[in-house]
């Protein structure tokens, strides 16, 4: 579980959400929704922004449409975290220019 304080809070289950919490994804969900990132011929990650913003509702247990309310800073840091469940790293180090949508 990682906790992600937000820039701005969010609504989510009739309250005000100040910060999310997010799980590891399961066997399953990474199944069905796949990995947030791809390999490049040189080995460098790159973050597939579409699979990720998938993940942040189901993995922080809030509704899609509370997740739509999130700052784009939050929605970032959000993804990081995600990767991270999946490198094995706290921070993963990607550029700007390296996503996907």
């Amino acid at each position: 579980m990682s906790e992600l304080q937000l820039s701005k809070p969010i609504q989510a289950h009739g309250e005000t959400v100040h910060v999310l919490e997010l799980r590891e994804p399961s066997f399953d969900e990474i199944e069905q929704i796949g990995f947030p990132f791809t390999i490049g011929n040189e080995g460098n990650i790159k973050i597939d922004s579409s699979v990720s913003l998938r993940y942040i509702p189901v993995l922080a247990g809030i509704p899609r449409s509370s997740a739509s309310q999130m700052a784009k800073i939050d929605i970032f840091k959000a993804s990081m975290t995600i990767l991270g469940f999946f490198t094995g790293s706290g921070a993963a180090a990607i550029s700007a220019g390296d996503s996907t949508t």
